[in-house]
């Protein structure tokens, strides 16, 4: 067929630089001469067309043939090996096996668990022995084996509000021991422990071993401080000395939401079951963001005990005057607070107070400014003076030969009344006793003064600060209350 007629097309000088041909094998000839067949014959067939006969005359010029051969024939290799070659497939790094594995059934034989449990009961104001084994759900028929005239004589029991009444179940819910402090009005509270054996009650025969052990809480309050405190298990006791360690620093009543305390403090154990505490070790309180601290520091040797609280800095937390004169001169602590184990009966009696050897007649000093509101025969207290002071504080002052003519409004330092023997005494000496709101308290950490650390003390101060601060940094800036399970 015969093609038509194009114009004609001038077309410019071409004007082909010198190249630098690559050196080919015959391989490679070969190759592209057997390539290019297809292309010469189409060109030959359109050779009469000029742009067309001007193509080929370009592709005559073998310097230009070899250039272009020197480029294709590595891209040509490059899209070949690429066309045959096939992705190689990457290794698993891990491999899912669902394993399925059949256990044997979890069998409990019933009736054959044979623990027991300890459970306890604050003594509520009023409260006899009966009213609070009452509480607890010990049948009547139980109460009265364990109030029966050979166990305990129910006549000499005498509870304080406050304290604690343990008892212990067998795994059928029955009664089996029985342990409180018994009051004895003479400044100690004896520990009775009862226990059953062969059906029939009596004074336990287990070893005395009372452990004291650190107890740790930290509370978080919600509405008021006492009630925070008390949800979190801290003894009332505790919570009052708290109250006075702070007194002239924050008052602990006024804690709002949001405030925070944390306490570490001393408690003592019989049979495993918290029967008193000891002094607090330690204290913080956090009021609208601002921390107060309290570290217990004594300088006691031997039996003598003359601890206080002291603030991080080891300052006397007593800004204000207050019990600054000592009751009595020239006295040698003969008993201090707190709790004791008779070294040949082994029985366990909690000193309610400090008790000072002097000579029968010694002057008995006010220790701070109060109001007399005793002055006579206490059972086993004797002759004895009661004042009262501020804050809810009142101190007493017992075994006296003979009183003063002090009565009324008293001054720190004013004689009351004179050493002696009388009531349950085995011989001269002043027990001297503080009570806050009715509760006991340590007198050296709060009626006594409060001695300055020399540079011997601030050290060990120093190193007891810091072991304190320790512990309680486990518990600080948590906000919720953390309460130690005993």
């Amino acid at each position: 067929m015969a093609l038509p007629k194009l114009p004609k097309i001038s077309m410019p000088k071409i004007s082909v630089p010198k190249i630098s041909v690559p050196k080919v094998t015959q391989s490679q000839a070969a190759a592209f001469k057997t390539a290019v067949k297809p292309i010469r014959a189409a060109v030959s067939a359109i050779s009469g067309v000029p742009a067309v006969a001007a193509v080929g005359r370009f592709w005559q010029n073998k310097p230009v043939r070899w250039s272009i051969l020197g480029v294709l024939l590595p891209v040509s290799g490059v899209v070949a090996a690429y066309a045959v070659t096939d992705p190689q497939p990457q290794p698993e790094l891990y491999r899912t096996e669902r394993v399925m594995e059949e256990l044997p059934a979890v069998y409990v034989e019933s009736g054959t668990f044979q623990g027991s449990y300890w459970a306890q009961e604050a003594v509520e104001p009023g409260d006899s022995l009966t009213d609070v084994l009452q509480r607890m759900g010990v049948s009547d028929e139980e109460i009265r084996e364990v109030l029966a005239r050979n166990s305990v004589d129910r006549s000499m029991i005498q509870l304080r509000a406050g304290q604690s009444v343990n008892v212990r179940f067998d795994a059928s819910g029955n009664i089996t021991d029985v342990q409180f402090f018994n009051d004895d009005d003479n400044g100690f509270r004896d520990l009775v422990a009862l226990e059953k054996v062969n059906g029939k009650w009596r004074t336990s025969t287990s070893a005395v071993e009372m452990e004291t052990m650190p107890t740790l809480r930290a509370v978080q309050v919600r509405t008021s401080a006492r009630g925070a405190m008390a949800q979190a298990g801290v003894p009332v006791e505790v919570r009052e000395s708290l109250n006075e360690i702070f007194h002239d620093i924050v008052n602990v009543d006024e804690l709002t939401s949001g405030d925070s305390i944390r306490l570490l403090y001393n408690s003592m154990y019989f049979r495993g079951q918290e029967m008193a505490t000891g002094d607090i070790l330690a204290a913080e309180v956090v009021k609208d963001g601002k921390t107060y601290q309290a570290y217990y520091y004594s300088q006691g040797k031997g039996d003598e005990e003359s601890g206080s609280y002291y603030d991080q800095n080891g300052k006397s937390l007593r800004l204000h005057e207050g019990f600054n004169v000592k009751p009595v001169d020239y006295m040698r602590v003969s008993s201090p607070y707190g709790v004791r184990i008779h070294p040949v009966l082994r029985t366990v009696k909690m000193h309610t107070g400090i008790d000072y050897a002097a000579p029968t007649g010694t002057p008995i000093r006010a220790t701070a400014d109060g109001v007399l509101t005793f002055k006579g025969w206490q059972g086993g207290y004797g002759n004895t003076v009661i004042l009262q002071h501020s804050n809810g504080i009142e101190t007493l002052y017992a075994h006296m030969s003979a009183f003063s003519s002090a009565g009324g409004q008293v001054k720190a330092g004013d004689v009351i009344g004179y050493v002696g023997s009388t009531g349950r005494s085995t011989g001269p000496h002043l027990h001297y006793e503080v009570r806050k709101n009715g509760q006991h308290m340590n007198p050296t950490a709060i009626a006594l003064p409060t001695p300055k650390l020399t540079p011997t003390n601030m050290a060990e101060f120093r190193r007891q600060q810091q072991a304190h601060t320790a512990t309680m940094a486990a518990v600080r800036n948590l906000p919720v209350t953390v309460t130690q399970l005993d």
